[in-house]
């Protein structure tokens, strides 16, 4: 709305310009005429005489040269802010997002310049975002492959024990297993990135939740974590499959960074429309910088677990709440394990 109405201005003013300078233009003429025939040079009502008529289509020509020149001088002095606006569309066009207009005035083209500037930072921003994801689904894919080849390549040596083979075996079907779980997660995230529809039913989310807790049974047992369980039943609309995922990430975050012996608490209230689910571990906890960008993708704050993921899971998470009409805020400290908190509409 605000453009258009700055569009609009801008249209009026030039208008406005052109008129004034048409209108000068006759103005200049009927001096001419008045003062022509106010000295003598021809009479009202009769014929012009040969040299006065030859001075007015002078005085004539002059004037309109003259006015020609003065619309060319203002006209290029008012369109400078436009051709310098379109010059600098011209280098974001080839790839130049480096460009920034200055700012000098608090009229209708300083909006324009102050938009354009957002949008040539934006379109930055997109483009570091889109380097840094190939550099880091290049390094996430390089990872995985690598393993695969390297024990493919232990695997041909005859000499090996069937226990050494069976090791070797087993490393190559958990890189395989990784890559699975990375792909998965790009198409996944791609999808819902790009607008992809997502279907909606009604479902129970604290048996959800339960189910996404013995799916991870074989993690938990491991460390012998203990499950400290408060579910209220509750119906939700909402993609079941990916409202899954959101469990299954972030209890499988709880657990990856977790102690053995310790405890993993969920809790769960309605209220007012809005199912509130609470997941608290009593890990190594994260500090400010790590809980700042730890929906970001591919980032991983604590790399000792980094080849147990890929930095995509929480982003992940956060995506599907967005598209779901919920939302998930972390509160975490170093020593002191996370609260991670999981807000849906019912």
């Amino acid at each position: 709305m605000k453009q258009d109405s700055t569009k609009r201005k801008f249209y009026l003013k030039y208008v406005a310009f052109v008129f004034f300078c048409i209108l000068a233009t006759y103005v200049i003429l009927w001096l001419i005429f008045f003062f022509a025939a106010k000295f003598g040079f021809f009479a009202m009502h009769t014929k012009f005489k040969a040299g006065g008529l030859i001075l007015i289509i002078v005085f004539m020509a002059a004037s309109l040269t003259v006015g020609f020149v003065i619309s060319l001088f203002t006209a290029n002095i008012f369109l400078k802010p436009i051709n310098t606006l379109s010059d600098a569309m011209k280098r974001v066009a080839k790839g130049d997002f480096s460009v920034q207009l200055e700012d000098d005035g608090d009229n209708e083209m300083s909006e324009l310049i102050v938009i354009f500037n957002r949008m040539v930072k934006d379109l930055r921003d997109i483009e570091m975002m889109k380097d840094d994801f190939i550099t880091n689904i290049s390094h996430e894919f390089k990872t995985p492959l690598a393993t695969i080849q390297g024990y493919s390549t232990f695997l041909q040596d005859e000499t090996l024990t069937p226990e050494e083979r069976e090791t070797y075996v087993s490393c190559i079907i958990a890189a395989t297993r990784q890559l699975t779980n990375l792909t998965s997660n790009i198409l996944r995230l791609s999808k819902l990135e790009n607008g992809g529809s997502v279907e909606k039913t009604r479902f129970d989310g604290a048996e959800q939740i339960r189910r996404a807790i013995l799916a991870l049974e074989p993690q938990w047992t491991d460390k012998n974590i203990e499950f400290d369980i408060e579910l209220v039943p509750a119906e939700l609309n909402a993609n079941e499959e990916l409202l899954a995922q959101v469990w299954t990430n972030i209890i499988g975050n709880a657990i990856k960074f977790s102690p053995e012996n310790s405890k993993i608490e969920v809790r769960s209230q309605s209220a007012d429309g809005v199912y509130k689910v609470e997941i608290r571990d009593h890990g190594i906890g994260m500090d400010e910088a790590t809980k700042d960008r730890i929906f970001d993708k591919f980032y991983q704050g604590d790399n000792s677990h980094s080849k147990e993921g890929n930095g995509l899971g929480l982003a992940l998470v956060k995506k599907i709440l967005e598209v779901s009409g919920g939302s998930v805020e972390v509160e975490s400290a170093p020593g002191q394990g996370s609260l991670f908190t999981v807000s849906i509409a019912m």
